[in-house]
């Protein structure tokens, strides 16, 4: 009889629950709350879709300057176990061959950079080749290299040799055909200093030519594409097999202009899904905190006709489930719908179809709105359980419930874990929570403050400044929340749109029109005048000969280095820590400091310097190098000593000559050196540039215009995706603003039937209501500004290694934009209440 009862108890409030549920479902009152979390699954879902397919697409675009996924590579030949091992990973292989020899044709012969490929080259990316030298014929691309018995050259080793297409070249002991022109190869280097004239053949012909013989310089490499896990499972394989002479590596394990572009890019990427979290998270809290305060007479009228508090409990906790369930399906489908129109409109503008999303987007969508819309509604769903009864008859009981300082807490904890769940990154998440946590505190006392004080501001009572300042203090509390929502959503989009700049104009800089698109290497200093003249008449510019000698770094402090020192970590990869040590440096000697170099610590050579040495600050850290430390230099049989006096932070990704230590000029000056320079050659003057050359023997010219043409490549694509990235956070905060005045129409609506009862002009309430969310925008534009600028100043410098800067600018934008924004919008979206005479307004509010 009992179960009966308590079986009849359930029906009946599971029934009303559904009775009451589709009741305020038609009256609007589950709107807000529906709308903030669907909003909060929309904004997750979009962002993490679209940044999710642009990442991937990045490293799919950055792949192929490897021709791969990974590259292994190796100064000795590689066991064949690695790839019969790399089939059971479902991986595909190619094999490489890197040495420099003479090729003869005629009677020229040119020292070249042969590269030799097997059929399955290149794994990822295409090479660009041409069928003539001719300028009138256009170039295509293919996806495998020569066939045996065949040579690709680049145009520089044509000109240099003076054949044509179809002519014969000598390779050690095979004669080749020169079958094609080599224009692009996916895998050009990336390390101007070991680049040479290009020259592409098939790895079989490589037996025959007798040019590798033993203590050969040789570079052996194996390529590997496949599943990113794939990937990740055979390297846990290889790496307690590799020794020191072998590394693996991906295109961003690699300090390089491309490496730094693209991690860059993914930064970012990760950073504006992490302000579509907070954005989220913002909307659903404020948002769950006034349908509940709109619930207190509902529950208040449910309590005076005998309802108990475990009934009201069930059927408020199944509504949330309910509005959470289907706010969740809601932002899902319309999060698809705008994620598939971001991708077509991706897909055309960066010439290429971006891959498919994995399941990870749907699966943070939905755990970010089921975990917001519990967390963030738990606190006032147990204060609305607690109004008493005699609301009914004091409507002020229970409007003056507290903010609990735990729920507080547990709301900050549940953002920081959503946004450490979608980035997995601590430095990243920290800054831009933490800084949005000062601005939350130090804005919402600042705004209570001024609120209160409205009173004493003495404005006349028939002014629309006067009805708005107290309309401002008459609801400080609900006010100031509003204000750091505002406040919060413009800080997070300046903050985006600042750094977005800064991150296209620093790449723009550094890729500028007339950047350096080639080298000048092995120039001596007998050459050095006729070579300065030749490109002067052609109207080329330089960005000055630099002397180099080659040396090695052999001791500090008298204690002697490994020469065969490597490190082989996947999660700390550095080609310069061996360089720096395994093989011999480009030295130079020069009195001026160079321009893309910055002295961190120490100073530059005086005029009388005597034996001081200026070190890259990366290898003074690795190699635990201090200001006044000795080191010993290794020059052919001659071995000197220098005084470390300074530390230098190098702009690698500049197109210039760069330098891991510079002497003082009496330390090198004595011993023969050749030149470097970087210029810019303009198309058109290529051939005839050379064409001079082929004079200069012993001089090489290093065409990377295929590089940068890359770079320029990705670079743009890259922009394209944080544009449009942008685009869709701006449109998402917009929407957080709507929300904000949304959630306060009701008692607008009550305000105005009030002042037009007794008497109050159409114009001056509208002045009025524009005049407060002018207010509340000014406030919360200027003080985003300054807490956006402090968040760029860290991220700049601690992600993305920019050279951290202020934006005072922006501490004016921020204020009119907000002002702006908010005045505008926040007027129009009430304007049609405004409209409205006051009993259709009466009718609305019953």
């Amino acid at each position: 009889m009992q179960y009966k009862v308590e079986n009849n108890n359930n029906a009946l409030w599971v029934k009303l629950a559904f009775r009451l549920f589709f009741r305020e479902l038609k009256r609007g009152e589950l709107t807000i709350i529906s709308a903030a979390i669907a909003l909060a699954v929309l904004t997750v879902f979009t962002l993490s879709s679209v940044t999710d397919r642009i990442g991937q697409s990045i490293d799919q675009k950055s792949n192929t300057f490897i021709a791969a996924d990974r590259k292994l590579g190796s100064a000795h030949p590689l066991p064949n176990e690695y790839k019969e091992k790399s089939l059971e990973y479902s991986l595909n292989t190619a094999d490489q061959l890197y040495f420099d020899t003479m090729l003869f044709a005629n009677d020229d012969m040119q020292l070249s950079s042969v590269k030799a490929v097997s059929k399955e080259y290149p794994l990822r990316g295409k090479i660009i080749i041409k069928d003539t030298l001719s300028d009138q014929v256009p170039d295509y691309s293919v996806t495998t290299g020569p066939t045996p018995g065949n040579i690709w050259l680049s145009e520089s080793v044509l000109y240099a040799l003076g054949i044509e297409i179809g002519d014969s070249v000598e390779l050690g002991a095979k004669n080749l055909i020169a079958e094609k022109v080599l224009v692009e190869e996916p895998d050009a280097p990336f390390n101007i200093f070991s680049a040479s004239k290009r020259v592409l053949i098939n790895i079989n012909d490589v037996a025959a030519t007798k040019v590798i013989q033993p203590g050969s310089r040789v570079y052996y490499a194996m390529l590997f594409s496949g599943n990113e896990e794939n990937i990740v499972s055979y390297y846990e394989w290889l790496k307690p097999k590799l020794s020191e002479n072998q590394s693996w590596w991906g295109v961003k394990d690699r300090q390089s202009w491309l490496s730094g572009s693209v991690n860059r890019a993914e930064k970012f990427l990760l950073l504006a899904g992490l302000l579509g979290i907070m954005l989220a998270a913002v909307a659903i809290a404020v948002s769950a905190k006034r349908y509940c305060e709109n619930q207190y007479d509902p529950v208040a009228m449910m309590k005076t006709l005998g309802g108990s508090r475990s009934s009201i409990r069930k059927i408020f906790m199944l509504h949330l489930s309910l509005v959470t369930f289907f706010a969740i399906i809601i932002g899902l489908i319309f999060g698809f719908a705008l994620q598939l129109v971001a991708i077509d409109y991706l897909s055309e503008n960066m010439d290429q179809a971006l891959p498919k999303a994995s399941i990870r987007p749907w699966f943070i969508s939905i755990v970010t709105g089921a975990t917001c819309a519990l967390m963030f509604s738990l606190k006032p769903l147990l204060d609305l359980f607690d109004i008493p009864p005699l609301r009914v008859l004091r409507r002020n009981l229970g409007d003056s419930i507290a903010v609990s300082r735990i729920h507080l807490l547990v709301s900050a904890i549940t953002i920081f874990a959503l946004m450490l769940l979608f980035s997995g990154q601590w430095m990243t998440s920290t800054i831009l929570f933490f800084s949005s946590a000062a601005l939350v505190g130090i804005l919402y006392g600042i705004s209570r403050l001024l609120f209160k004080a409205g009173r004493g501001v003495g404005l006349s009572p028939g002014s629309s400044w006067s009805l708005a300042i107290a309309s401002l203090q008459k609801r400080a509390s609900a006010n100031s929340v509003q204000l750091v929502s505002f406040a919060l959503a413009i800080k997070l989009l300046l903050f985006l749109f600042v750094l977005k700049n800064d991150i296209i104009n620093d790449w723009q800089s550094q890729l500028p029109v007339d950047a350096p698109n080639a080298f000048l290497v092995n120039v001596t200093e007998e050459q050095l005048d006729p070579i300065e003249f030749m490109l002067a008449k052609e109207g080329i510019s330089t960005t000055g000969f630099y002397p180099t000698v080659r040396g090695r770094l052999n001791e500090i402090n008298n204690e002697l280095l490994a020469r065969d020192y490597s490190e082989q970590d996947n999660e700390k990869k550095d080609e310069e820590a061996k360089a720096g040590i395994g093989r011999e440096l480009n030295l130079t000697w020069l009195m001026d400091i160079p321009s893309q170099n910055e002295i961190t610590q120490g100073q530059w050579f005086d005029k009388d310097v005597k034996g001081e040495a200026s070190v890259e600050e990366g290898m003074a850290e690795r190699l635990e190098i201090e200001l006044g430390d000795i080191i010993g230099i290794l020059i052919g049989s001659e071995k000197f000593n220098a005084k470390v006096t300074s530390f230098r932070k190098v702009n690698w990704s500049s197109l210039k000559p760069n330098f891991f230590v510079i002497l003082s000029p009496d330390l090198l000056s004595h011993f023969p050196a050749t030149y470097i320079t970087a210029l810019h050659v303009p198309k058109e003057s290529k051939k005839s540039l050379n064409v001079l050359l082929k004079s200069y023997s012993t001089i090489t010219m290093i065409d990377v215009d295929s590089f940068i043409k890359q770079v320029r490549s990705t670079v743009d694509q890259v922009s394209i995706a944080i544009g449009f990235v942008l685009i869709i956070v701006m449109f998402c905060g917009g929407l957080v603003l709507i929300s904000q005045v949304q959630a306060s129409l009701q008692e607008r609506m009550q305000e105005v039937v009030i002042l037009r009862t007794l008497g109050a002009k159409g114009r001056l309430i509208k002045l009025a209501t524009l005049y407060e969310f002018f207010l509340l925008g000014l406030i919360a534009g200027l003080v985003a500004a300054i807490f956006s600028d402090i968040a760029l100043l860290l991220v700049q410098q601690q992600l993305f290694e920019l050279n951290g800067k202020l934006h005072p600018i922006i501490w004016l934008v921020g204020p009119a934009v907000g002002a702006s924004f908010v005045s505008i919008l926040g007027y129009f979206m009430i304007a049609k209440t405004l409209k409205k005479n006051t009993s259709d307004l009466l009718r609305v509010m019953s």
